[in-house]
Formats: structure tokens, sequence, C-alpha cells
């Protein structure tokens, strides 16, 4: 179980970056637009009628100590929502030694919030994700376009790759000004006032302003106009992002991080497929009936 609590942190990541990269990409404004961002704009509006989805998600950390990498492969449903992910996490390390963790996670609405149940080291866990009323507000279905048109602050820059006869890969670039902004007015909101997510929030500001663009690309399905994949490589924006960091605490071991950073790389892949193909979402009757409580997240 410490294992797994160590390792909330990934869970995290991934599904951060999964966030950013699919939802302020809908952030497109109808009018006026430049020809590849009103292309864009077109699949995203197209991605927001998706009820449901099959994804696989796959981050790979290349450091000194070694490799370590997700792969997460799992599906989500909008109405009523939920989520199902069979993941594993691999660590190799420079004398090619293997550890993997296999996990399994399933998520539903309970009572206004999120039950996440949790299947690690042949123990089913269960513990709930408060939502905050903004964020269930935000959700309703009548807020959505409004949520969307509220996004393209976030969006700097659009531009085409390259294109073949199936395909479109586009950079889009994040404004990460515009997001630093938009984490703090967030926090702000926060009507539980919990200091630990406030304390998180400003360090996680702070590494947005450091890291500059942050940039993924796009791959387009044209017969469909439906994105296929999402590729982002983080290592720069972690580079810079930590070195801010550094420069505040100034560790005694900075020289040994800075050289750790610098000799390592990380990558995020997601690809989409089964749009609205995917059949009910059901939580094994074995996870309710003994699925021991962790306690609750802070609200999501």
């Amino acid at each position: 179980m410490g294992f797994w609590r160590k390792r909330n942190w990934e869970v995290a990541l991934i599904g951060g970056l999964l966030l950013v990269a699919m939802h302020t990409s809908f952030a497109f404004a109808a009018e006026k637009l430049p020809p590849e961002k009103a292309y864009l704009y077109e699949v995203y509006k197209n991605m927001a009628k998706v009820s449901s989805v099959h994804y696989d998600v796959s981050v790979k950390a290349d450091t000194p100590m070694g490799v370590v990498e997700a792969v997460i492969n799992g599906e989500a449903q909008e109405k009523p929502l939920s989520m199902k992910n069979d993941a594993s996490f691999t660590f190799r390390d420079i004398l090619n030694n293997e550890n993997t963790m296999l996990a399994k996670q399933y998520i539903e609405q309970y009572q206004g919030n999120l039950m996440m149940y949790m299947f690690v080291n042949q123990t089913w866990f269960k513990q709930m994700l408060p939502v905050d009323p903004g964020l269930k507000a935000k959700l309703a279905a009548d807020e959505k376009t409004n949520s969307q048109a509220d996004m393209l602050q976030f969006i700097k820059a659009v531009k085409p790759l390259r294109e073949t006869p199936s395909f479109k890969y586009m950079e889009v670039t994040l404004d990460t000004i515009q997001l630093s902004d938009a984490m703090g007015a967030t926090v702000k909101q926060d009507t539980m006032q919990n200091k630990e997510m406030q304390r998180a929030a400003a360090v996680g500001r702070l590494a947005l302003l450091a890291a500059g663009d942050i940039k993924y690309t796009v791959k387009v399905d044209k017969a469909t106009k439906m994105i296929n994949e999402i590729e982002m490589d983080l290592t720069e924006p972690i580079r810079k992002g930590a070195g801010l960091l550094l420069d505040i605490g100034e560790p005694k071991d900075r020289a040994a991080i800075e050289g750790f950073l610098a000799k390592s790389t990380l990558h995020m892949r997601a690809s989409y497929s089964q749009f609205n193909q995917i059949n009910p979402i059901e939580i094994p009757q074995e996870a309710r009936d003994n699925a021991k409580d962790i306690s609750p997240m802070s609200k999501v």
C-alpha cells in the first residue's frame, strides 16, 4: 500500500497531462481564426461530442538511475461519469534489473463526488475524491460551451507540422502565464481552504512560469476529423521548472540534482480510439464488497 501512495503523484501527473492535452485544446473561438486554428477548432468540436472512448497512455522517464515507465490502457464514459484503467509501473535500473507493479483502477460518480477503487498487491482499496462545487457547476451541460470558450486564453499558437493522405500533424503551444493565472484563480475559489493544496498550487504556478511554453503534437484523422494521438516531450519544461525551484530552495546537493535533470528525459504519449463504442463500465462486485477504505483525498 505504501508503494501505491508514493506513486499517487505519477497517476496525478498522467491524469494532469491528459487533461491539459485534451481539454485546453477545446479553447478556440469560432470567428477570425487562422486556417490551422479553424481546422483544429472543428476537430475539437467533434471531440467534445464524444461520450465514451478507449485510450492508451504511456509515460517514460529515462534517468541516470534507470528507466521508469507507466503504461495505462483504459476506458472512460461521460454519463454517468466513470473510468476503468489497467496500469503497469516499471522501473529498470542501470544493471537492467526490472521491477513492475500492476494495478487496476475504477472510478464512478458517488453522491455528487467520485469514488475510486484500486486493486494493488492482490488487495482492493477505495478512496473518496471530493469534487469542488465550482467544478460541478462547470461540468453542467449548459456550461460546457462557455467553459470551452473561456479556455481560449490558454492557447498561444497552433502550427501545422506535416500531412499524409490519412493524417494531419499539428503543434499546439500552451500559454503557461495564463495557465498559472487560472490555477491561482481556482485556488482562490477553494471553499475548503485546503492549505496543502494551496501550497502545492503555489509551487506549481512557479514551475509553470519557469517552464515557458509547453508544446504538444496532435495527430488528426483527416477522414473523421478526430484526434488519434497526442505526444508531449516534457524534458525542457521539467528542467526549467525544477531549475527555478532549485534557485529558490538552494539545496546542498544542487549540483547533483542539476546533473540528474540534465541527463534525464520525460516523454508522454496518448492515443484514442473506439469513440462512442464503449460498453457501460461496471465496478466489479468484488471491489464493492471487499475494498478497504483510504482517507479521502483533497477535492478535485
